[in-house]
Formats: C-alpha cells, sequence, structure tokens
C-alpha cells in the first residue's frame, strides 16, 4: 500500500507537497483502512478541484515513475517524467524530484530520486526491516559528461557496484538483469501497480488490448468481470471475446477500431414477452460507460485479487453516481478487499462525499493560485471538521474551496 507520495518542481507543484494515505488517530469507519501493529492505511482516497487545478498531476507523477521503472529508455532518450514548474524562471530549470513510501508484507520502504531532462542525478531505496532504516541501494554522485553512472548496493549487501546508464533508473536493472530476493519484489510492485487516465483515448485503446487478451487467458478473471458488469446493471449477461485473425468471414462487421479483438456483450432475446435466447451487440455499439467499465473493471477485481495500487484520472467519466460509488465500496468491504488492494483517484462525483462512506482523511482538495502554482490540502486540516459533517454541502458551498470561481455572466460579453 501506497504511504504518502512526496513531489517537488513537477508540473504544477512547485514547492514540495505530500499527499498521505495514511490514516489518523481517528476510529470512524473502520472499514476504510487497514491496520497493523505499526501501520493504519487508508484502503481509498480522493482527490476534487476545479479544472486545471493540478489533481489529474498526482495521478501523471504516479504513471510516468511506473513507465520510468518498468520501461528502461534509450540512452540520451528525453525523460518525459521531467516536466518542471514552468511559470518561474528558476524552477523551469530545476530537476523533479518525486519521493515515494509504500508497504510490501507491512514493511516501510522508500524510493526517491531527482531528475534532469537526460540524468537521474540522485536515487535511493531503503527499507524498514524491525524499524530499523536499512540501505538497499544508492547512486554516486552524479558525474556530468558521463554516459555510464555507479551505484552501490547496500553494506549488508556486498556493497556490490553496478552501471546504470545516466537516464535509466537503478531500480530497473532489478527487473531482469540483476535478480535480487528483496529489490526485485520492488520492482514487481511497481510492475503491479496500475495507472490509467479514463479520459484517455489512447489509454482505452492500449489497455483494452491487454484486458481482452488477459481474460482470453484466465476463465476465472472473465466471470468476475461479467459479474461486475452485469451487477452494473448494464443488461449484459456475458462477455464475447474472439481475438483478429482466427474470425469467421461473417463475424467482422463490428471489429473493434485499433484492437486486436472482437469484444460482443451477450445480451437476453425476446420474441415479445418470450425469451428465445442470445443475441449479440459489439461494445462499440454499448454506452460509453460500458466500454470504460470493461477496462476499469477488468482492473478493479485485479488490484482486488493481487492486493496492489489502481490509480484512476477522473474515475466517474462516463459512470453513473452508483457505479462510482460501487467501485469504491468494493475496496473498503473488508471481505471483498482481504489483500489490502488500494484505490487512489480523482473525480467531480459530489456523491461520494458521503459522510456515512468516506473519512475526511481520505479526502483532498486541489487549487491553483495566483501564480499557477498548485496548493494540495486535506479535510483533515480544518480544525474543528467534525466526521459526521455533510462533507458535499460544505463544498457545493466553497467552505473547502477546491471550486471554479466562476465570474459573473454580466460580464462575458
Amino acid at each position: 500500500m501506497i504511504l504518502n507520495i512526496r513531489l517537488k518542481n513537477y508540473r504544477s507543484y512547485k514547492d514540495e507537497v505530500i499527499y498521505t494515505l495514511e490514516a489518523s488517530s481517528s476510529k470512524a469507519k473502520e472499514f476504510n483502512y487497514c491496520e497493523s501493529e505499526d501501520f493504519k492505511v487508508l484502503k481509498t482516497s480522493l482527490m476534487y478541484g476545479p479544472n486545471a487545478s493540478g489533481k489529474s498531476n498526482i495521478v501523471r507523477a504516479f504513471f510516468e515513475l511506473r513507465n520510468l521503472i518498468i520501461k528502461k529508455p534509450k540512452v540520451d532518450e528525453l525523460l518525459m517524467i521531467y516536466d518542471p514548474f514552468k511559470f518561474d524562471v528558476n524552477s523551469a530549470k530545476e530537476p523533479v524530484e518525486i519521493d515515494i513510501e509504500f508497504l510490501i508484507d507491512n514493511i516501510k520502504y522508500r524510493y526517491a530520486t531527482k531528475i534532469e531532462h537526460v540524468s537521474i542525478l540522485e536515487e535511493y531505496l531503503y527499507y524498514y526491516p524491525n524499524k530499523r532504516e536499512v540501505v538497499l541501494f544508492e547512486r554516486n554522485v552524479f558525474e556530468k559528461d558521463t554516459t555510464i553512472q555507479k551505484g552501490l548496493l547496500g553494506s549488508q549487501f556486498g556493497k556490490k557496484e553496478i552501471s546504470v546508464f545516466k537516464n535509466q533508473l537503478l531500480l530497473s536493472k532489478f527487473g531482469d538483469d540483476e535478480p535480487h530476493e528483496i529489490i526485485t519484489e520492488v520492482f514487481r510492485y511497481f510492475n503491479k501497480m496500475f495507472v490509467y487516465n479514463a479520459t484517455s483515448k489512447i489509454h482505452y485503446e492500449v489497455f483494452s488490448n491487454k484486458v481482452s487478451e488477459d481474460l482470453l487467458k484466465n476463465v476465472k478473471l472473465k466471470a468476475k468481470l461479467e459479474r461486475l458488469i452485469n451487477y452494473a446493471d448494464t443488461k449484459i449477461k456475458g462477455l464475447d471475446i474472439v481475438k483478429l485473425g482466427n474470425l469467421d468471414n461473417n463475424q467482422t462487421d463490428f471489429i473493434w477500431k485499433k484492437s486486436d479483438f472482437n469484444i460482443k456483450g451477450i445480451h437476453d432475446l425476446y420474441d415479445g414477452d418470450e425469451y428465445v435466447g442470445d443475441t449479440y451487440l459489439s461494445l462499440l455499439e454499448e454506452s460509453v460507460g460500458t466500454q470504460s467499465l470493461f477496462v476499469l473493471g477488468a482492473k478493479v477485481i485485479e488490484a482486488l485479487e493481487y492486493g496492489s495500487v489502481l490509480v484512476v484520472d477522473e474515475l466517474d467519466t462516463s459512470l453513473h453516481s452508483f457505479i462510482t460509488k460501487m467501485i469504491v465500496m468494493l475496496f473498503q468491504d473488508k471481505n471483498i478487499n482481504s489483500n489490502k488492494a488500494q484505490l487512489i483517484f480523482t473525480t467531480h462525483d459530489i456523491s461520494l462525499l458521503d459522510k456515512d462512506l468516506i473519512r475526511k482523511d481520505q479526502v483532498w482538495i486541489t487549487e491553483k493560485n495566483n501564480k499557477g502554482e498548485t496548493e494540495l490540502y486535506s479535510l483533515q486540516d480544518f480544525d474543528n471538521l467534525r466526521e459526521d459533517t455533510s462533507f458535499d454541502k460544505w463544498y457545493l458551498s466553497g467552505k473547502f474551496g477546491g471550486v471554479p470561481q466562476i465570474k459573473s455572466l454580466q460580464d462575458f460579453f
């Protein structure tokens, strides 16, 4: 589970901000957090704010960091994650800093890096067995104009020296080149994390292909997704998925554009009031919400099964409020989410600010100041705000901030 992520000079976050999923001392809504002897961590966390206020940049930081770890850039390739705050002449030239704390098997890890255009300036990985800091690896001081950089394993692991290209992360080496009993598990942790922009057509097209492939290989996953889609009252009772190349000539009418699969929903067919069998409807002809649930639902199920982290930008895109709330409730149910899966997402769905569903430490707000900098804060930061407050009414009234400041329409023309 994610404990904290710290950003500095990343996109709209000029100064250091910390987004935390560590629960407060409150005992309210115990179903919303996992608790052990050492940690108390929220299962879900949600962000609100006006358009362009910076909430999506938290999601993007997770996405770019995971990509940089899992997919090694080519030598001298520009780093997509390098995207500093541009509205200040000084910060626009400074490095991006990301620091993330997380749990694996209830042991805390801390991974941090500092990045420029084509260079990793700093990188380290620590963990804390028995609550004591142990160095897993540290990157040597950056040597300018040198393509090959060096890193060292911690003293408990023989201080082995490892070479790495200047624009690649040392952690990436432990996915294949340098198998290590502990560090490779950290690589796998990020590999299992799923970050999804629900508004992006590119994300949708790429991940719908992957989901289709997974469903054909995993009958149990397909059955669970079919059940989830049916529970969402789509009237779909099953999915028919065929990989292109295995199609008959008469099956090519509704081929998914830019996809390797023909995906259809299975529906009841009637003759008047009499059920007479099944009929098929291409997923392209289903609602946009149903299409979104095809990808998102599969990843929700996988996260719950594997105990992994799911990060979603605009979770409520094309989904009814009841469906969005159902997804949140899946993660907060102690029986369904028995593997400590975690959901982090941005949303505009005010109905989720339900005092019977959400604690105040789960809700984060983003606002931009006059200099274009994002300010990030939690409802936990408001003194005297009670857990039984009507969060939705307070938010809509502007008491928490994070709502668009729309000017008078009389001045529009």
